[in-house]
């Protein structure tokens, strides 16, 4: 079973939903594509985070919000 959680992110939906045991609750962010289909997925682009991987991007993205995110040179 899903839920859809509110998102302050325009365009975002969030959606919660059990990864089974390994993984637990995790939540899944949708959006509407912008461009011609490049995925399996002719609509949609998505990603499925774990708890776990939502705050540590939580983090992330509260730096760049606030002008103090980090380059990496090793990508």
């Amino acid at each position: 079973m899903s839920t859809n959680l509110r998102s302050h992110a325009q365009g975002v939906d969030l959606t919660r939903f059990w990864g089974g045991d390994d993984r637990g609750s995790c939540v899944q962010l949708t959006m509407k594509k912008r461009e011609l289909p490049a995925t399996a997925d002719k609509f949609f682009d998505s990603v499925q985070l774990t708890r776990a991987q939502a705050a540590a991007l939580a983090a992330d993205l509260l730096d760049f919000a606030q002008g103090r995110e980090v380059e990496d040179h090793d990508a």
